[in-house]
């Protein structure tokens, strides 16, 4: 199996002439098979991937992380584009994301575009909730349980249910799973189901325990030190190769984890590419 992800939408770049955006964004390749991994917040996914030579109107299929802006901001545009394509999401994707400000009023976080307007776009849509395979050794990790105690959605995260905004416990929030013969890959948006629930459910549904890489965020940028310690010492359980992490992980927090793993850390940036 031969696999290959270039992160296209990431906060940073090193690489001239390519965009820093908040959100995240990964093209993956598994067997010459191009799957989009979310589309960053705005206009980035556009520039970096003309830049790097990179045909969006090849790809067939998105998979979304999770409802926020900063994965979905590109999607519509996308589509109006470059046309029709297969969207793997979770059933909660479009419901209105809200997060609360000191004024008393809330800040909308979720998509920018409702369901009927990227259908009208060409969204193919493929509502997935549960552990499934959408191609050969590739899943979509479904809803990640959250079987520890230090992990949390990493904010103050509210959601429009039924006309009732209450707390957001982020259901929608999944990853990509690529079951490689020298471990498993593990593509994640925000790991707002938390980084430990998301390598354990991985581990658990596949039945692999080595990790060949984690990719993408893990939200803890505003986690405190003891969340951060304990994530350090659960990681120390595992068998990781590469931890690259990215976005919403935190200057912080990475360093922290550079300082305590070692070289098996990484900061994921705009226009790295990694093959396994």
């Amino acid at each position: 199996m031969q696999v290959s992800i270039t992160m296209l939408v990431e906060n940073t770049t090193p690489v001239p002439n390519l965009i820093g955006e908040y959100g995240f964004s990964c093209l993956i390749k598994v067997d010459g098979r191009s799957l989009l991994f979310d589309t960053g917040s705005a206009r980035a996914l556009f520039n970096n991937s003309k830049v790097l030579g990179i045909k969006l109107e090849e790809i067939e299929d998105v998979v979304i992380s999770h409802g926020h802006f900063d994965h979905t901001g590109a999607l519509l545009p996308l589509l109006e584009q470059y046309g029709k394509k297969k969207v793997y999401a979770h059933s909660r994707l479009l419901l209105p994301r809200l997060f609360p400000l000191n004024n008393g009023k809330f800040k909308k976080i979720g998509s920018p575009f409702s369901h009927d307007e990227l259908e009208q776009a060409g969204a193919e849509f493929v509502f997935i909730d549960h552990f499934s395979e959408i191609l050969p050794k590739v899943y979509i990790s479904g809803e990640i349980p959250r079987n520890n105690d230090f992990e949390d959605t990493g904010g103050d995260f509210q959601v429009e249910d039924n006309g009732e905004v209450q707390g957001d416990k982020l259901q929608d929030d999944m990853a990509l799973i690529i079951n490689h013969p020298d471990g498993l890959i593990i593509i994640s948006g925000c790991a707002h189901s938390g980084l430990i629930n998301t390598i354990a459910h991985a581990t658990r549904m596949t039945g692999k325990n080595r990790i060949l890489a984690y990719i993408g965020g893990t939200h803890l940028f505003n986690a405190t030190p003891l969340r951060i310690d304990q994530t350090i010492t659960a990681l120390q359980s595992y068998d990781i190769e590469k931890l690259i992490v990215a976005h919403c992980t935190g200057f912080y927090a990475a360093a922290r984890l550079y300082n305590q793993l070692g070289a098996m850390v990484v900061k994921g940036e705009t226009g790295m590419v990694f093959k396994f």
